[in-house]
């Protein structure tokens, strides 16, 4: 483990990626917008962007799973202030559309409110095999995950949310992941 990310690989087992997928199978898909957290307007933007996502916020049992896991990652590498789980989407980015997301920050500086996106954290929930590229990459001036063990299904990432990230394009098959942020009082 290093501080820039803290990573599990399989830290969830399939069985339990499999509830997750079912559970959230069952949520209202949407095509997955962007924004910069200054207002509350959010843009579908293929440009940046394809996937498709499903909000799993109110799903209890996962928010405490992401959030033990946030808090672990915290304690080794972090030690940000930290006290609330944003929100969690369920992403699915399909070969078919080449689904991506361009490189980006998960914090937004400007948002006009007291808490910062502190901590971004990733559950893989698909099988290497399942499909073909949908590589994620951590800004390049930082050691990379490795990719293999990042792919295997139940691999949980954090890392902090101000680190540039990016979803290549999937080019065959079906990628899923839980994405979760966890915030705190602004940075100071």
């Amino acid at each position: 483990m290093n501080q820039i990310w803290q990573m599990w690989q399989g830290g969830v087992s399939p069985t339990v990626c499999d509830r997750i997928s079912l559970e959230c199978e069952q949520l209202r898909p949407m095509e997955a917008n962007v924004g910069d957290g200054r207002n509350t307007e959010q843009l579908v933007n293929t440009e940046i962007r394809r996937s498709e996502v499903r909000w799993a916020g109110q799903i209890k049992w996962i928010n405490e799973l992401v959030y033990d896991f946030a808090s672990r990652a915290n304690k080794a590498a972090f030690g940000f202030d930290i006290s609330y789980l944003e929100d969690i989407q369920y992403t699915i980015y399909h070969g078919t559309d080449e689904g991506y997301y361009d490189w980006h920050f998960d914090t937004f500086w400007g948002n006009g409110t007291a808490f910062d996106r502190k901590l971004s954290l990733i559950i893989q929930l698909s099988n290497p095999s399942d499909y073909k590229g949908g590589e994620f990459l951590i800004d390049g001036q930082y050691e990379q995950p490795d990719p293999i063990q990042l792919k295997t299904r139940g691999t949980v990432l954090c890392f902090p949310s101000p680190i540039r990230h990016t979803v290549k394009p999937v080019t065959s098959g079906v990628r899923k992941s839980l994405v979760a942020w966890i915030e705190g009082p602004k940075f100071r």
